[in-house]
């Protein structure tokens, strides 16, 4: 028997037949540009869609069926696309860094010079734990991602602030560390000295399910009700007595981006003894039965949070929901910070909230 017939019988590897080169999608270029590829040989079009502020983008086929395109250079950031392939929309089978919302999408980052905040550097890096709770509130077990700071010792006396940060609508608990980067972002903030070590606690925000939201007459605001009894009733607690977490109200913040945005504000300015940060990105604000809600906030400024920071894209379409919040607040001389910036509904606008909001937390 030839040697070569040999070896592919026992399976030692060597190649008995000539194998195509390796797929690599999205292959990040040094100059920015990024080049897309896809094996699809019967397929008839084949784009890139939904990169940030450009359209879909054709691919062209070569002989062998590899369907390809270049784009860029992109800005230094973290992005997100899928595939059309004859109008199916895909995330790309070669690309394994996945954030999991209703529809899922594929990511890739830019890097930049000097590195942004939400990319890995050669620095103290805290640990994640992923923890499962029983929750009277939801009905069952819940997950919530808890970030430790780099040093941080369970048997230590040195108590954290902590803070308590909510997601999307869409999302999922892990929505914060796929998407947000928000433990990457905390780790490199440590290390330039621009915040104190924090824990970060991320928990899932549809303790009704989202399944439901249908069926369910005032899905919001029985979520929402749900979510604040979740909370304070069982995580808070929880926290409390497994992480090193100061119970002191002055160390506990409440942030969150679009729903958990609205969970935040409903949740903080709802609940000033427990919550003295509150800030909320591109939020679902309260609309309804706002003095009525806030009313010891409204009543007693000393009772009133130290800081309230909302933040929202000038192309959002929450742009207007958050303006009339913000004067509301205004109206009843609740002092707050409000910020427009540029952006809409989208993660790089709420990665860029995040560390201006640890900046100011716990001053």
């Amino acid at each position: 028997m030839p040697a070569v017939a040999l070896a592919c019988i026992l399976g030692s590897g060597l190649a008995c037949a000539q194998q195509p080169p390796p797929v690599v999608s999205p292959e990040v270029l040094p100059d920015g540009r990024v080049t897309f590829r896809i094996l699809a040989p019967k397929a008839e079009s084949v784009a890139v869609q939904g990169l940030r502020h450009l359209p879909a983008q054709p691919m062209a086929k070569d002989a062998a069926g590899l369907w390809s395109v270049t784009v860029g250079p992109l800005a230094p950031d973290i992005y997100s696309y899928t595939l059309s392939i004859d109008g199916a929309t895909v995330t790309d089978p070669h690309d394994r860094d996945i954030k999991k919302y209703f529809s899922s999408e594929s990511l890739f980052e830019v890097p930049g010079n000097p590195p942004i905040l939400a990319s890995v550097q050669p620095v103290p890096h805290g640990s994640v734990h992923h923890q499962f709770y029983a929750s009277a509130a939801r009905g069952g077990d819940a997950g919530v991602w808890v970030y430790t700071p780099p040093g941080y010792d369970p048997r230590a006396p040195a108590l954290y602030p902590v803070v308590y940060l909510l997601h999307g609508f869409g999302d999922r608990e892990e929505a914060w560390i796929d998407s947000g980067r928000a433990n990457t972002i905390a780790d490199n903030l440590i290390a330039q000295g621009r915040i104190k070590p924090v824990i970060i606690v991320m928990p899932y925000g549809h303790p009704v399910p989202v399944e439901t939201r249908d069926r369910v007459k005032d899905y919001s605001e029985r979520n929402q009700a749900a979510m604040a009894r979740d909370l304070l009733g069982e995580l808070v607690p929880l926290v409390e007595r497994d992480y090193r977490a100061d119970a002191r109200a002055e160390k506990r913040a409440i942030v969150g981006l679009s729903m958990g945005g609205g969970q935040s504000l409903a949740i903080g300015l709802g609940n000033p003894s427990v919550f003295k940060w509150v800030g909320a990105f591109s939020a679902g604000a309260p609309e309804k039965d706002l003095g009525a809600a806030f009313a010891e906030v409204v009543r007693d400024p000393t009772v009133r949070p130290h800081l309230i920071w909302i933040a929202v894209g000038k192309d959002d379409f929450l742009l207007k929901r958050n303006e009339a919040f913000h004067a509301w607040l205004g109206g009843q001389g609740i002092a707050h910070t409000w910020t427009v910036s540029d952006g809409g509904h989208e993660w790089p606008v709420w990665r860029s909230y995040l560390p201006q909001f640890l900046e100011l937390a716990f001053r």
